[in-house]
Parts: C-alpha cells; sequence; structure tokens
C-alpha cells in the first residue's frame, strides 16, 4: 500500500554482583541482533480507517519511503513493522494506541531512535513515529521551552541558544530529546543545573487509554514523579516544558593523550574531577589508535573563562598530544558532540562506578586487549546532578560516582563476535565495583538490570505503572512490570 496522508563498594561486591545479575540479551526468538521477523500484512481497510482518523502519515511496508522510515540509529537492528505512524498531534497518538490494542499487535515509540536496544522499532506491530512533531516554542523572558516530543538535541539547543539559554540535553546533537529525558538525562550542563528530569517544569502525556493528560508537581504529580527517570513506561509524552538557564559562551574541547599511559592519566583526569566546580564538565574516552590506546579528554567550562582556563592546567599538565580546548558558543560544543558519529551496528553496555580510582587497573587492562573498534567512556556524575535526593525523581543515580560505558561497533560478522566477547567480559570484569546502571545506555537487559537501574525507586513505580499501564501495553523499554512478583 503506498503512504496514505492525511491529517561503600568492593565490600558491597557480592550483593552489586547478585542485583546487576547475569547479562541477558533481548532480541525476540531469535535472540539479541539475530534476524528479526517480517511485517505481517494488515487488514487494507482497517489501515483505511486508521488513516481518516489521524492528521499525520500512515506508511506500510508497500509504501516507498518504507525503508527509511523503519530504519534506526543501530544498524545491528533490521526490525520490520506492520505500520507506522508519522504522528502531526496528540490525537494521533490516541488513534494509534486504540488501534494497536484492538489488533492485539506490539507497539514501540519512535522519537529520535537512538535506542541502543533499538526500542523504537519493531516486528510485526505498529509503530508510534514522533519525528515530524519537534517544534520548540521559548519563551525568553520565563527561561522557558516548550518542546514536541519529536525534537532532537540539536533542535533544542539551536532554538535555546538563539536567546543565549539552555537546559541540560544529550552530549549527541541527533538523539531524541524524548527518550533523553524520561531516563533521566545526562549532559554538559548537569553539573551545574542538574539532570534533564531535573529541569522538567511539565509534560503533556497520552495514557494508553487514550487520554492527554498535564504532568506536573501540581497536576498528576504521581505520573510526573515516574516519567523523570522511568523511561516510556507510564505514556506516551507528546510535549516536554523545561527550564532555561543563561548559558552563552563556554570553554570547551579535548585534550588528547599519547598511548602507553592510561592508568597514570586516568589517576590524573581522577584528581581533576575532585577539584572541580560545579561549572566544569568533563568526561574521558579510551580510545583506539595506531601506537596504541589513548586517553582523550572532553571539557566543557560554563564559568567564568579565565577561571577555566586555570582549572584546566592539571590536564594540560599531562602533555597531550592534541590540545582544542578554546572560548565557544554552547551550540558550537554541543555540535561536536556524540559517542558514535553516525548510524552504525553497535553494542554498548554501561555500570555505575561510586569510586573510579579503584577500578582503574581493571579499566586499563580491558582497553588494551579491546579490539581496535571498540572503546570505554567514562561520564562521571557530580555536582547538582548528585545533590538531589534520589526519591526526589525516578532518576536514581544520585550519588557522585562514574558511569562507565562499554562500547564496539562493527561492519563484518567477524568483528561483531569479537565487540559482543569483549563488551560482555569488559563488564563482566568491571560488576564487582559497580552498584548501579544507567537505562539510557543499556545495550542488554535483564529483570535485574531494570531493577538496578531505577534503584530503591522501583517499588513505587510498578505501583504507578498499574495505575496507568496495567496491561503492560508499552513494554518495548526498560520495561518496569505492573506485576510486581513477575519482575523478581
Amino acid at each position: 500500500m503506498a503512504l496514505i496522508t492525511r491529517r561503600h563498594f568492593l565490600g558491597q561486591a557480592a550483593r552489586s554482583a547478585a542485583l546487576l545479575g547475569p547479562l541477558r540479551t533481548i532480541g525476540g526468538s531469535s535472540g539479541l541482533f539475530g534476524k528479526d521477523k517480517k511485517a505481517s500484512p494488515l487488514d487494507p481497510a482497517a489501515i483505511r480507517k486508521l488513516a481518516s482518523k489521524v492528521v499525520g502519515h500512515v506508511i506500510t511496508p508497500g509504501s516507498s519511503d518504507y525503508d527509511e522510515a523503519r530504519s534506526i540509529f543501530n544498524r545491528a537492528f533490521d526490525r520490520r513493522p506492520a505500520l507506522i505512524v508519522r504522528c502531526a498531534a496528540p490525537s494521533d497518538v490516541s488513534h494509534v494506541l486504540e488501534f494497536a490494542q484492538a489488533k492485539e499487535l506490539p507497539l514501540a515509540v519512535r522519537a529520535g531512535g537512538h535506542s541502543r536496544l533499538g526500542f523504537g522499532m519493531c516486528d510485526a506491530g505498529v509503530v508510534i513515529d514522533l519525528s515530524a512533531m519537534k517544534r520548540v516554542d521559548v519563551d525568553a523572558q520565563g527561561h522557558v521551552a516548550r518542546v514536541q516530543a519529536g525534537a532532537l538535541v540539536r533542535d533544542l539547543d539551536a532554538a535555546t541558544q538563539r536567546f543565549g539559554l539552555a537546559t541540560t540535553s544529550g552530549g549527541c546533537p541527533t538523539v531524541g530529546i524524548a527518550g533523553f529525558t524520561l531516563g533521566g538525562g545526562e549532559g554538559r550542563l548537569m553539573e551545574k543545573y542538574g539532570a534533564a528530569c531535573d529541569n522538567l517544569l511539565s509534560a503533556q502525556v497520552v495514557t494508553v487509554d487514550g487520554r492527554l493528560l498535564k504532568a506536573s508537581e501540581s497536576s498528576n504529580s504521581d505520573l510526573f514523579w515516574a516519567i523523570r527517570g522511568g523511561g516510556g513506561n507510564f505514556g506516551v509524552v507528546t510535549e516536554f516544558e523545561y527550564q532555561l538557564h543563561p548559558v552563552d559562551r563556554v570553554l570547551s574541547g579535548a585534550l588528547t593523550y599519547p598511548a602507553g599511559r592510561i592508568p597514570e592519566l586516568l589517576e590524573g583526569f581522577d584528581k581533576f574531577l575532585a577539584a572541580a566546580p560545579d561549572e566544569m564538565d568533563a568526561f574521558a574516552q579510551l580510545l583506539p589508535s595506531e601506537k596504541g590506546r589513548s586517553l582523550k579528554i572532553d571539557v566543557c567550562h560554563c564559568g567564568d573563562e579565565r577561571i577555566g582556563k586555570d582549572l584546566l592546567k592539571p590536564l594540560r599538565s599531562l602533555n597531550p598530544d592534541e590540545d582544542t580546548v578554546r572560548p565557544m558558543s554552547y551550540l558550537e560544543a554541543q555540535a561536536a558532540g556524540g559517542f558514535l558519529a553516525a548510524p552504525v551496528a553497535h553494542f554498548q553496555t554501561n555500570l555505575f562506578i561510586r569510586k573510579l580510582g579503584a577500578a582503574i587497573g581493571t579499566i586499563a587492562t580491558a582497553i588494551e586487549n579491546a579490539p581496535t573498534t571498540c572503546k570505554i567512556i567514562l561520564v562521571p556524575l557530580r555536582g547538582a546532578v548528585s545533590r538531589v535526593d534520589v526519591s526526589a525523581t525516578a532518576f536514581a543515580l544520585r550519588q557522585p560516582g562514574c558511569e562507565v560505558d562499554i562500547a564496539g561497533v562493527w561492519k563484518t560478522p567477524t568483528e561483531k563476535v569479537r565487540v559482543m566477547q569483549w563488551v560482555q567480559s569488559t563488564r563482566d570484569k568491571l560488576r564487582p565495583f559497580a552498584t548501579a546502571v544507567y537505562v539510557n545506555q543499556l545495550g542488554d537487559t535483564s529483570d535485574q538490570l531494570v531493577r538496578s537501574g531505577y534503584g530503591p525507586n522501583y517499588a513505587r513505580l510498578v505501583e504507578i505503572k498499574k495505575k496507568y499501564d496495567p496491561r503492560n501495553v508499552l513494554r518495548l523499554n526498560q520495561n518496569i512490570k505492573p506485576d510486581h512478583s513477575s519482575s523478581t
């Protein structure tokens, strides 16, 4: 059919390992990254009836843009839905939710399409595609942005920077703000202004029964609490309202160090972080190079330029091969970000470590034995993001520490095997140091990992899930099951 248009950590090692549980991947009956099912055709009359109700576009396997529409960032997944509805309004979302449930079809929700597990697409089911809903309205005087859920990080940044304003958004310009925010939202401004979910003032949510609700501190406050870190488990968010902050010029760039000095450099990075103020954001990448493994430290200082330059002296004293740090606009700094520059088949998982120093030896050994297409990314959590009470929002990573992302890409089946084995092995070796995970960066899943990601907030999230999605219609995510017993 053609396009239809209408409208304490080492001492806790044993307990932590048990909590994190064994790595178990998912991907349907064929396993992670296995061969996906073909889309089964739906009744054309039913599709026409749905198309007559929606404002947006209905795309079927016969549409000329079907392959483009089902493409997502992680090329490891090649999923083929029976129907994609590119929504143009919240009412479209409501109609698609009704249709998928009436037909008892799997349902996926796609915004930016960056889910590590490809959750924005499904096999033989229906996809709510929000990518066309990307309007950003900025109230410069009130320091507030209203953003539709299909907007990307670059859309939000470009709109707010016209007024010298910003809020915490992702480090990759093509990441969708929806999944990013719903999972918590780590970014360059989180030390100064908190996570993305800490800057969320309200949201418009379409629930599985078709209602459009406002979620805020004063309206449906339980739902508002849950969507700030609990992911897309409770409804389809169609609009976000963010608090903005004055951010214009920053001191940003990267320092890249020669191979062969990983332990020394990581110790220096750890010391630098311990003395850094909230205005300084930094993360490190352990990367392949022709001469061995190298360390790249990306920084972004949103305070006084002279103070920022003084703060960088300890990193510069470690003699980088390359130093690109300079004053620039925040928008330029954001545009340079991203762990993966383009869509590619990849596998990434992560751990949260309270004390980076204790794990340096293990990290250094792991990266020396890594395939050339793999990397380790160290994302410190400190400052404002770590001073929020763990029960204030569903986002549970509130203690100072470091998120360790372990990632690899491939182009051939042989590379894939090596990457998968190394990522899993490295995670297992680091697990004794870990106490939690960050749900937005998980490329694997299990009930134990999900519980670890939501931490002490899990039980409350289960109760809210029961209220808003008791049949677990929205289950293609880091899933919170409404039946508490099935998650233990």
